[in-house]
C-alpha cells in the first residue's frame, strides 16, 4: 500500500530533473568544455611548432646530403650555387603546406600554416597560423624567414690562413622563436 510521501516523491521522480539541477549540471560541463577548448588550442600550437620543426629538419638533411653530393664529386667550388636556391627544390616530396615560389606582392593573400618560397628575398617563408605564440622581430605578419647560407672553414697554409666553403647551412634571416604552450 502507497502513503502519500510514497506518492509525492514518486511524483518527484517522475517530473525530473529540478531547475537548480539542470544549472548546476550545465555550469560543470560550460567549465569542462572550456578547459578542453584551451587544451585543445594549446595542443595546435604545439602541432604547428612540431610540424614547422620537422620540415626545417627535412630540409637541413637535404641541404646535408647535397653538400656530400658535391663533396664526393669534388665541385665543392659549385656548392655556392645552392645559397640563393630554394631549399624545398632538395626535397624528393615536398610538404602538403608547401604553396610554391610567389613574389612579395603574391604573397599577401596565401594562407596561415603554409610555406612559400619569396622570390623578391630570395627567401624561404612559414607562414604562422597560432600568432600569439609565435615571436620575431618581422613586423606585419607572424613569420619565420630561412635562408641557406654559406659555412665557410679556413685552413692553415704555411703562415697563410685560407678560408674556403666548407657546407651550407638553412637558418632564419632574423631570430624567431615559439613560446611554450604547456598541454
Amino acid at each position: 500500500m502507497m502513503t502519500n510521501f510514497d506518492e509525492a516523491r514518486a511524483l518527484k521522480m517522475a517530473r525530473g530533473f529540478s531547475f537548480l539541477e539542470l544549472v548546476i549540471v550545465i555550469a560543470i560541463i560550460s567549465v569542462l568544455v572550456i578547459f578542453a577548448l584551451n587544451r585543445y588550442t594549446k595542443l595546435l600550437v604545439v602541432v604547428e611548432r612540431t610540424s614547422m620543426e620537422h620540415d626545417l629538419g627535412v630540409m637541413r638533411s637535404a641541404i646535408g646530403m647535397q653538400v656530400a653530393a658535391y663533396f664526393l664529386a669534388g665541385n665543392l667550388a659549385e656548392l655556392e650555387q645552392l645559397t640563393n636556391s630554394n631549399p624545398m627544390d632538395l626535397l624528393a616530396e615536398k610538404p602538403k603546406n608547401y604553396l610554391g615560389s610567389f613574389s612579395q606582392s603574391q604573397a599577401q593573400q596565401l594562407e596561415d600554416g603554409s610555406w612559400y618560397y619569396d622570390t623578391d628575398s630570395q627567401a624561404l617563408i612559414y607562414l604562422v597560423r597560432n600568432r600569439s605564440y609565435f615571436t620575431s622581430r618581422l613586423s606585419g605578419k607572424k613569420r619565420a624567414r630561412l635562408k641557406i647560407y654559406p659555412v665557410y672553414s679556413d685552413k692553415q697554409q704555411g703562415n697563410e690562413k685560407q678560408s674556403y666553403l666548407s657546407g651550407l647551412e638553412l637558418r632564419a634571416m632574423e631570430p624567431f622563436a615559439w613560446q611554450n604552450a604547456e598541454i
